[in-house]
């Protein structure tokens, strides 16, 4: 069995595409460089409970399929292990007096694993390509309003507005001698053998009947230096018990693994050689309850407010993810240099609850047990989706559900069959979602989902939150950008259109007794892989090698 099937047709016409290319490559008369050569080493097994949704960036918007993007492609600039943007593809840059041309010199040593040479072109390509249309990376091209190519290393990006992200920007750039093919059609392409300029190349290898992997080769000739380990297997397993499983024998299946959970905190702490991480890394799990501020039920925050005060944190955590996860407050994850301890934070009390609804005119006025408006006479009654791909939703659900029952709120609860958003959108009737959302490095890409408009989930806006948010954007100095951030974070609270639940953590495990060479790469959040780095997929190295 092979990882997965090739598209014979759509191989051949990008490799026919890309020999008569060849011969437009590089710059001048440069001879190009030859395709990749591979490192020798071993080969590190890292176990995930997640399937990459698409190997195509046009498609894809999971993290793993990012993970794949961050080995086989290699962006303007990278995030090392701190979260800093250090120089990647860029061998030097610069910007204007008035902070809207960026001058980027490319370096000239790049080539792709296929042997063609790297150029402007490419980034230019891949750039305007992305920027079209809805992608995961589109709205990293905010503010962008030309590219031009002066030479075949030099890059011109002009602004509208002084773009304070753009070294976090980690757009992976393509070969426009391959995509260039699938040009108003990049969703139809496979991308199978994710031919880019990164440290790893994609292996399709045979493997066992029933294993679900994807391989990726060092290279030897990378222009950063070539990984020390020979190449990373990606495998999944189903559930986090059968990858904690594979990897806690004596003569483990895997090296590494993530995606654990709370059991596994457990059952792999104390074994023989195990390093065990529990992190919360930029890219980890927020979990939200969303309010409706389109119903007039929810257009004064002070109602958004008195679910809050019934919202048990403590207790939903610990029933949806034991010590796997923790109280929320902020919409940022604990893992960013951003993230904002909010003042004020309303925590798990009912009575305060109930004095904000008598505040707003409701009573038990016919004595049935639920609250009607004393001047309408209309039941409070609210609608809460959970979605059925969400497994902590449903305990997290009841509990808050038993607390509003107390208190004479009645509750119609409903399980959608997918994802909760696709029944609580902009033009949907429901008053609250349970939902969740990964977190992001990029502060102004993470706060921009509560950018308030008209078509936005829970159709808040806010004058104040436009205001900071546009200072966000054109923040160039990283200390002001976080403090930009933290006010962000502290209005949504405050106006309370979603209600922070938790944050979720990432569990993962290393065979210390094996490989070492990662220590120095954990991150200030203590993780080492799905991080936005490649540092570890680097430095890894199987213990006494060399020796």
């Amino acid at each position: 069995m092979r990882e997965l099937t090739a598209k014979k047709t759509r191989r051949l016409a990008a490799l026919i595409l890309a020999f008569g290319l060849l011969f437009l490559a590089g710059c001048g008369g440069e001879k190009a460089p030859g395709p990749a050569e591979y490192q020798e080493g071993e080969v590190f097994r890292l176990g995930t409970t997640e399937q990459p949704d698409s190997l195509n960036p046009f498609l894809s918007r999971d993290r793993i399929s990012k993970e794949f993007f961050l080995l086989a492609y290699d962006p303007l600039w990278r995030l090392n292990a701190a979260g800093e943007p250090v120089n990647c593809l860029v061998e030097d840059w610069s910007l204007s007096s008035d902070q809207l041309t960026w001058t980027v010199r490319l370096r000239k040593d790049v080539s792709f694993s296929d042997g063609v040479r790297l150029t402007s072109a490419d980034v230019a390509f891949t750039y305007e390509e992305l920027m079209r249309g809805d992608t995961a990376y589109t709205h990293c091209f905010d503010g962008i309003t030309s590219l031009r190519c002066p030479d075949d290393y030099t890059l011109i990006i002009t602004t509208s507005y002084v773009k304070g992200d753009m070294q976090y920007l980690d757009v992976p750039i393509l070969p426009k001698h391959i995509w260039a093919a699938y040009e108003g059609n990049m969703a139809g392409f496979d991308n199978e053998n994710m031919v880019g300029s990164g440290p790893f190349v994609r292996q399709i290898v045979d493997v066992g009947p029933q294993e679900i992997s994807w391989t990726f080769s060092a290279r030897a000739n990378y222009f950063g230096g070539a990984p020390k380990v020979g190449g990373i297997k990606f495998i999944y397993y189903a559930t986090a018990t059968g990858a904690g499983r594979a990897i806690s024998p004596a003569e483990p299946e895997l090296d590494g693994v993530l995606g654990l959970t709370d059991v596994q905190l457990t059952t792999l702490e104390g074994v023989p050689g195990m390093q065990i991480m529990q992190t919360y890394l930029p890219g980890s799990q927020i979990w939200a309850v969303a309010f409706n501020t389109r119903d007039s039920v929810f257009q004064e925050a002070s109602l958004r407010q008195m679910v809050e005060y019934c919202a048990d944190r403590e207790r939903i955590v610990s029933m949806s993810a034991g010590d796997a996860a923790m109280a929320g407050s902020s919409w940022s994850s604990p893992g960013v240099d951003y993230h904002y301890n909010v003042n004020g934070l309303r925590t798990y009390n009912p009575e305060a609850a109930r004095a904000i609804l008598n505040s707003m005119g409701y009573s038990d006025v016919d004595m049935d047990g639920y609250l009607e408006h004393i001047g309408t006479r209309e039941k409070l009654s609210l609608t809460l989706y959970t979605g059925s791909e969400d497994d902590w939703s449903s305990s997290a659900a009841t509990i808050l559900t038993e607390v509003l029952t107390s208190l004479g709120v009645q509750v119609d609860r409903r399980v959608t069959d997918g994802p909760v958003e696709d029944v609580c959108g902009p033009q949907d009737e429901w008053d609250m979602c349970m939902l969740s959302w990964r977190g992001d490095s990029n502060a102004v890409l993470a706060a921009r989902q509560f950018f308030g408009s008209a078509d936005s989930l829970t159709g808040w806006s806010s004058e104040n939150y436009t205001t900071t948010f546009g200072r966000l954007q054109t923040a160039l100095d990283r200390e002001d950008a976080r403090d930009l951030a933290g006010q962000l974070q502290q209005i949504v609270y405050d106006e309370c259109p979603y209600l922070i639940l938790g944050y979720y953590s990432d569990i993962q495990a290393v065979r210390q007794d094996t490989w070492t060479g990662y220590e120095d790469t954990l991150n200030a959040a203590g993780g080492l892989f799905c991080n936005g780095s490649i540092d570890a997929y680097m430095t890894l190295t199987r213990a006494g090698a060399g020796e």
